[in-house]
């Protein structure tokens, strides 16, 4: 399991954070942890840094055309300006002190030192300092990795991100409900070219493992184009590019779909404020496409968070990634503002990824092929974003995208909760999507197999990640896990009973019995949720023909009954559909003076619909689930209360029942 240990360092000085150039002789103030404030100096002067910077660059201007950098140079180059910044760190014993004290609390605790990292998080008050490239940092010799890349180093692992003291990101959790859908905003004005087809065909395997695959129809043979063009559809459900995007097409767009993610594929270039020059993004103009128009990230932020046209709600992506040049460049310090990135942020975009230096096409693919997987799984994007720059290193052979890469983030105190939440309900689905194509009558035999097995796959990726100890918390997270493998295994040992693998579907229903047996242990001390998988467990138990279980029984009905009285929406119809299923199960249970009644089965099945709606999940779960005792575990015990059960679930219209039972 993952573990960050946060260290907050703000740099602060009087006056606005504009208009103000580097210098030897202005002091600033360091708050690291909680030791005191440092007074220091940066031994450097702007011309000074303004040269170095543009040494780092692939070109440079000369006259009226451009010269291509030697390669030396600009290796030299980064040894130099990470040395400059190593000066820096230095001088913050406060710093040292913090990843010292990180260092020893990762010796006391077992496992993969790579599992215990360090987050710096980086506040910066004045524009001069965001022109210094702290990634590029060398790690101070008393430091943990002394002398190695500060951002690369594996003694200690160590990711940066960026904030500023006025961020005020809006309220958006990384475990929102919403499932992550993205948008490609890709420009090529003036003749500019994008890998467009790579980038695309980057985020589309990314995306992979939660696109829905086409159900066979019916009986019905499609032909590899006709699955291919329904694949299609289901990948513009959670991928749309827009090319030759303008800033107005942009904004239409965000205004009638909600994205998570947002991909920005376009160039850098010069943009004059106030009458000095930063950077913006090159986009295409809306009356000319091959015309540019060059949009600040003030701009491009108020079209990304796009009103919708019945002003129901408003676009709030939770990340944008620029994969554009001298996106997080500042470049000029005498008027307010900041790069791309930085107005992003401010915005209330809580995580912006960006490059503060000329990006190379090779390196922008590099970088969203790997963040992009990671993102999308549930990692940490802290870790993440350490990966990725450990990567584009690796792979780098005359470029520093590594250390272009740079993100602004806002970290909630909660930010671990929330991620490991996001990481659980995308694996559910990931396990629901292989699911769906291994329950598909046409899908191939092989292709059930690698379905079944990535399932097993993702499992074990769940449960490497379960957190130790008993607090509640902790075990309701380790709880719901042991419920997706029941519920997990449940279904692939139908899945064998319809390929008449008697063997192998009665192994995975005794699995699922005794994962659901684990996941009531570990919710005994909170029973809200006790009653879901003890009915799973008392159903498999009649079902392969085990010891009864009155106690559990009992319990189990009071619980369901308590949400049904006390709960509200979806909470009391799966108390409802909780209390018909176990009283379909009482005579097994509780002996044969508990006789099922049905006409109680058909009242809570009513009930179900009348709070959820005939097409809702709710009913849909229900009705597949005794669906199931008919099909599958029929048996005289139940059999009349099970097509009670569905009769009240099936609505009377044909076209609809029709559709219902085709599931």
């Amino acid at each position: 399991m993952q573990r960050f240990h946060t260290v907050k360092l703000e740099f602060i000085r009087p006056g606005p954070a504009h208009n103000q150039l580097l210098s030897p002789l202005t002091p600033y103030m360091a708050l690291c942890g909680e030791g005191s404030p440092v007074t220091f100096h940066i031994d450097l002067e702007h011309h000074q840094l303004l040269s170095r910077l543009e040494r780092l660059r692939y070109f440079s201007a000369s006259g009226t055309s451009t010269v291509r950098l030697p390669n030396r140079v600009r290796e030299s180059t980064v040894a130099e300006v990470g040395g400059d910044v190593e000066r820096i760190y230095a001088k913050l014993q406060t710093l040292l002190a913090e990843e010292w004290k990180a260092v020893g609390a990762s010796a006391a605790r077992a496992g993969d030192p790579g599992d215990n990292m360090i987050h710096l998080r980086l506040v910066l008050s004045g524009s001069e300092l965001s022109m210094i490239p702290f990634e590029m940092a060398v790690a101070p010799e008393a430091s943990p990795g002394g002398g190695l890349e500060f951002l690369l180093q594996f003694q200690m692992p160590i990711v940066v991100t960026r904030e500023t003291r006025w961020t005020r990101s809006l309220k958006l959790g990384w475990d929102e409900p919403r499932e992550p859908k993205i948008l490609v905003v890709a420009a090529e004005p003036a003749g500019m070219t994008v890998p467009l087809k790579a980038h695309v065909q980057a985020l589309r395997e990314s995306l992979g493992p939660w696109i829905r695959h086409p159900k066979s129809r019916g009986g019905k043979e499609d032909t590899p184009e006709e699955k291919a063009k329904r694949r299609l559809e289901y990948v513009k459900e959670r991928l749309r590019v827009l090319p030759n995007a303008s800033i107005e097409s942009i904004y239409e767009l965000c205004s009638q779909e909600d994205f998570t993610h947002v991909h920005v594929l376009a160039h850098g270039a010069h943009l004059e404020f106030g009458g000095e020059t930063r950077f913006g993004v090159a986009l295409c103009r809306q009356d000319r496409p091959s015309a540019m128009e060059v949009v600040s990230g003030k701009r491009l932020a108020k079209a990304l968070q796009a009103e919708s046209r019945d002003a129901a709600r408003r676009s709030l992506p939770l990340v944008v990634t620029l994969a554009t040049c001298d996106s997080g460049n500042v470049n000029t310090v005498l008027v307010p503002g900041g790069s791309l990135a930085h107005d992003l942020h401010t915005a209330g975009i809580p995580w912006v990824f960006a490059s503060q230096f000329p990006l190379t096409k090779v390196g922008s693919v590099k970088m969203t092929s790997a963040l992009y997987p990671r993102l999308l799984r549930g990692d940490d994007p802290r870790r993440a974003l350490y990966e990725v720059r450990r990567l584009l290193f690796m792979r780098a052979e005359r470029d520093h995208d590594w250390a272009s890469l740079v993100a602004y983030a806002t970290v909630p105190a909660d930010f671990d909760e929330e991620v490991s939440a996001f990481f659980e309900s995308q694996t559910k689905r990931a396990i629901d999507r292989c699911l769906e194509l291994a329950d598909d009558d046409g899908t191939p035999v092989p292709e059930v197999d690698k379905a079944l097995a990535r399932t097993e796959e993702l499992l074990e990726l769940w449960r490497s990640r379960l957190p130790e100890g008993d607090e509640i918390q902790h075990r309701t997270r380790r709880a719901e896990f042991y419920g997706m493998c029941g519920s997990t295994r449940k279904r692939i040992s139908l899945l064998h009973a319809r390929r008449k693998q008697g063997k192998e579907s009665e192994q995975f229903l005794k699995s699922s019995l005794s994962s659901y047996r684990e996941a009531m242990e570990q919710w005994a001390v909170d029973r809200s949720k006790h009653h879901w998988v003890s009915t799973q467990a008392l159903s498999l138990t009649a079902i392969l023909e085990g010891e009864p279980e009155p106690v559990t029984q009992l319990l189990a009905e009071q619980l369901a009954q308590r949400d049904v009285e006390q709960g509200q929406g979806a909470t009391k119809a799966w108390g409802h559909g909780t209390l018909a299923e176990l009283e379909m199960l009482a005579p097994y249970h509780l002996g044969e003076s508990r006789a099922a009644d049905e006409e109680k089965v058909r009242s809570h099945c009513r009930s179900i619909i009348a709070i959820s709606g005939p097409d809702s999940f709710e009913v849909f779960s229900t009705r597949r689930q005794f669906e199931r005792y008919l099909k599958h575990w029929k048996h005289e015990r139940w059999v009349k209360v099970a097509e009670a059960a569905v009769d009240a679930l099936t609505p009377a219209d044909r076209s609809t029942r029709s559709r219902l039972l085709s599931h």
